[in-house]
Formats: C-alpha cells, sequence, structure tokens
C-alpha cells in the first residue's frame, strides 16, 4: 500500500497530556510490550466493555473511557438501580485475559475536554492504532416524543452522540499525521464507529413502547456519516473507517431497562459477540474502506451457521 503524505490539520483542539475533571483518576498506566493502541470509548459496561476485552485477548494494548471508575458506583437512570459495570473491572478483565492497558474517566458532554483522551494518549503512548467511538449520551428523554423532549435534554444528546465523536474524530486525524503504519494493524489507523438502525430507518413502533426517539435518530444519523466520510476524505492517506451497527445486545442496561426494551433482553446477543465480529472485521481485507457492517450478520456470514450459533450461546467465561 502506497499511503500518500498525511496533511497537518489546523487548529486542533486541546494539548497533550491534558488532565481535568474530565479525566480524572487513570488506572494502570503500565504497557507491558510494544503492542498496538487501541482507545475504546464508553467502556465500562456493554458493548465497549467487550470490544475493549476482545482487542486486549488479541494483543493491543486498551485504554478505555467512561464515567464510572469503581464498581458499584454506575446507576441506571431510567430505573435508579445500581448497574454492574465500571473501568475498574473492565481493566481487572483486560489484565485477566493476558493485555494491558489503563483507563480514563471522561464524560461526553465536557466539551472543554472533549478531546481529553485521545490528546493524553498520544501524550503517554505516543500513537494510537484503533479508536473506538461506541459512548453516547445516556440520560432522560430518549423514550418520550420528540415534541415532550425538553430543550436541554435534546442539547445533552446533541452533544454527546455527535458533537463529542467529532471533535474526538478530528483530533485523532490530527495526531495521527505523523505515525508510521503498524505492520500489525495493517493501515495507518482505524476508526470504528459503532452505530445503530436508528440511523439509517424508521421504528416499526413509537418511543416508549419499544421503537426509538427522533433525538436519538437524528444524532445517530450524523453520526452515522462520519464513517464513510472519513474514508472518503483520508482513505488515500491510509486510514480506514467502517460503522459497526450490533444490532439487538442484552446489554446490562437493557437487561435492566423493564418493559420498555424487553424484547431486546429477549431477543439480543451478549456484548462479547460483538467485540469477536469488531476484532475480525480489523483483520478481514474484503470489509470495504467507509463500510457498514451489521456485526451479527457479518460474524455468521464468517463463522457459518452451526459455528455462529455455538459460539454466541456459550459461556463467554470460556475463551477457548
Amino acid at each position: 500500500m502506497v499511503l500518500i503524505p498525511f496533511p497537518k490539520l489546523v487548529g486542533a483542539i486541546g494539548s497533550p497530556g491534558i488532565t481535568g475533571d474530565s479525566v480524572g483518576e487513570q488506572v494502570d498506566s503500565s504497557r507491558t510490550n510494544d503492542r498496538p493502541v487501541a482507545l475504546v470509548t464508553g467502556a465500562t459496561r456493554g458493548i465497549g466493555r467487550a470490544i475493549a476485552i476482545a482487542l486486549a485477548a488479541q494483543g493491543f494494548h486498551v485504554i478505555v473511557t467512561g464515567r464510572t471508575l469503581d464498581e458499584g458506583t454506575g446507576v441506571n437512570p431510567a430505573t435508579g438501580h445500581v448497574l454492574p459495570g465500571s473501568l475498574e473491572s473492565t481493566l481487572t478483565e483486560i489484565v485477566t485475559v493476558g493485555g494491558s492497558g489503563r483507563a480514563i474517566r471522561h464524560d461526553v458532554l465536557d466539551l472543554d475536554h472533549a478531546t481529553a483522551p485521545v490528546d493524553d494518549v498520544f501524550a503517554v503512548e505516543g500513537r494510537l492504532d484503533v479508536l473506538v467511538n461506541n459512548a453516547v449520551y445516556v440520560g432522560p428523554g430518549n423514550d418520550a416524543l420528540f415534541a415532550d423532549n425538553e430543550p436541554a435534554d435534546i442539547v445533552r444528546r446533541v452533544t454527546g452522540n455527535l458533537t463529542a465523536p467529532l471533535l474526538l474524530t478530528r483530533q485523532f486525524l490530527n495526531l495521527v499525521a505523523e505515525q508510521e503504519p503498524d505492520p500489525r494493524v495493517g493501515t495507518r489507523a482505524w476508526v470504528v464507529n459503532i452505530t445503530s438502525d436508528a440511523g439509517r430507518r424508521t421504528p416499526e413502533r413509537l418511543a416508549g413502547r419499544g421503537g426509538w426517539s427522533l433525538v436519538y435518530a437524528a444524532t445517530k444519523a450524523g453520526f452515522h456519516r462520519i464513517a464513510d466520510m472519513v474514508a472518503h476524505e483520508y482513505g488515500h492517506h491510509g486510514i480506514r473507517a467502517v460503522n459497526v451497527n450490533p444490532g439487538l445486545v442484552a446489554t446490562e442496561r437493557v437487561l435492566d431497562s423493564g418493559a420498555s426494551v424487553a424484547w431486546i433482553a429477549e431477543n439480543g446477543v451478549r456484548p462479547f459477540v460483538i467485540g469477536e465480529a469488531v476484532l475480525r472485521l480489523l483483520r478481514d481485507p474484503l470489509v470495504g474502506n467507509g463500510a457498514y457492517v451489521h456485526a451479527q450478520e457479518y460474524l455468521r456470514e464468517v463463522m457459518g451457521d452451526e459455528n455462529y450459533e455455538q459460539f454466541v450461546t456459550r459461556d463467554p467465561e470460556n475463551r477457548t
């Protein structure tokens, strides 16, 4: 592959090593060897956690971000219940699978430090090979019809779901400009965006009755266009980007949220399935730059029906 020299962007936001409330405590900053580096946002639980663990198990040094540092302090805003999952426990699992990594506490609503995770990774690790944009705003209003949304909730959802990943991705493109490709990754860098059907189609049901809200759909539609446009503008510089739709996933928050998402809890796969799909597509030369990939359909295709069914029903703790 011939890589065209990457132009330096102007007006980069933030500075390397930025600190503040959005970064907070860091856990285990050791990088045990010269591994490729991945940053996974929103990795305290669910899909982000699963992707982080899958990457770590296959040799990546993984930096994870989220708001919940300590186990037992994360709360589901829909129920008020304490949710399992934290940066601390994700990092523990990363080490358990033989990986290395560290954790940065970060809130996608904190635009003053929107680029802090990427800045920090380049300051500490010196490179970043894979950026996984998974974090979203989790708060009230997602089950409401549009006219019932409070304006402040609309602004928060747009900020967390669209503005924050735009700014983070922009800074990533800026800082990756000087980076030589890691041959184990196969290109200069990857952007993996965890998208949703909400950004592509109209739901069969209304929000609060199994469907999604207009605001959520609008933010995910905008987010959905980042990957293919990054591929369009920077593919010739060795940047690969992909949209990954996880499909129905029975995350910790879904399992705790009751009747409004019961059909997802009953029919969704467990998060580790999505981690495996992301890991495989990063190594798959047949996945086009800027592609849209439905994680479950993709994994079924590459594994075959029988192996896929055995995989999705296995104990996620059994990694053989």
